[in-house]
């Protein structure tokens, strides 16, 4: 296979999808926003505490994204550090929604 061979392969496969810059962005912008959702439902946390009024669900949201966070970084890192990471969150995702629903 030559240079211009491999080139146009490659332009047709990227034809109907992203370029890898135009991935890059797309998967930030992902992240980006998680983070934006998780510090909000950590102010609306906060909020419900000091006003002592129930706030499991919120905790439930962030824990529950911050778990598969960890398991797809297992997944494909096949770190124990984010298995462990995510057992946690995952078990305090369980327990948030248990107390969100008891409450």
């Amino acid at each position: 296979m030559d240079k211009n061979e491999i080139l146009e392969k490659n332009k047709e496969k990227n034809r109907n999808g992203l370029d890898e810059r135009e991935q890059r962005i797309y998967n930030f912008s992902f992240g980006i926003g998680a983070v934006v959702v998780g510090i909000l439902c950590l102010i609306f946390s906060v909020y419900k505490a000091l006003n002592r009024e129930p706030f499991y669900d919120y905790v439930a949201m962030i824990t529950a994204y911050l778990c598969t966070t960890f398991m797809y970084q297992f997944k494909n890192l096949k770190k124990l550090r984010y298995l462990m990471a995510g057992a946690v969150t995952g078990i305090a995702a369980v327990v948030c929604i248990i107390l969100f629903f008891m409450v």
